[in-house]
């Protein structure tokens, strides 16, 4: 299976899964701007389809499944992430990432939220070699269905015959909005 087709097969997945819950995430800075749709296909499986586009970096399309487990005021996530890369700076690629995310609930609507994965040499395609990404944020919910953000965010790409590349390093703004 070719990376195009296994991203077409997320996309489509995705798309078709009768969905318990939707959040749509929306982020930006001057620079970089990043949309997140997930859905919840039960209790203990999301997926989720990624967007974002750096102005000085290039562009990421990702999706995502994950396997989910709450534990009181802690949520943890682990699962692959799938990702297209077209760099401005680089080549080109794809590549797997494993890794997942982390949610702690602080009370008085403040939470805080990281995620982290890593992308093997053996998982990464194309030009390029390994990736690793890693984002945290302190979010405020308004209400149960909008929430406001601030984060930090770090993408790094690997290559063999080329310099390594950041996609990504900056601090964003951003809500995200449950349906």
């Amino acid at each position: 299976m070719t990376a195009k087709t296994l991203m077409a097969t997320l996309v489509l997945s995705a798309l078709s899964i009768n969905a318990n819950a939707t959040d749509f995430t929306f982020g930006l800075n001057d620079d970089v701007i990043s949309t997140e749709l997930q859905f919840d296909v039960n209790k203990d499986v999301n997926a989720s389809l990624e967007y974002l586009y750096a102005d000085k970096g290039g562009q990421m399309l990702s999706g995502a499944m994950h396997i989910a487990h709450d534990a009181g005021i802690h949520h943890f996530e682990l699962g692959a992430k799938f990702s297209q890369v077209w760099s401005d700076r680089s080549a080109n690629g794809n590549l797997v990432g494993i890794g997942g995310r982390y949610a702690l609930q602080m009370g008085s609507n403040v939470s805080l939220h990281a995620s982290g994965y890593y992308s093997p040499s053996v998982l990464s395609f194309g030009d390029i070699d390994g990736s690793w990404q890693v984002d945290s944020k302190v979010q405020y919910a308004l209400n149960p269905s909008l929430a406001l953000f601030v984060g930090y965010r770090n993408i790094r790409l690997q290559y063999d015959n080329a310099p390594n590349t950041t996609l990504d390093a900056s601090f964003y703004l951003g809500a995200k909005a449950s349906f």
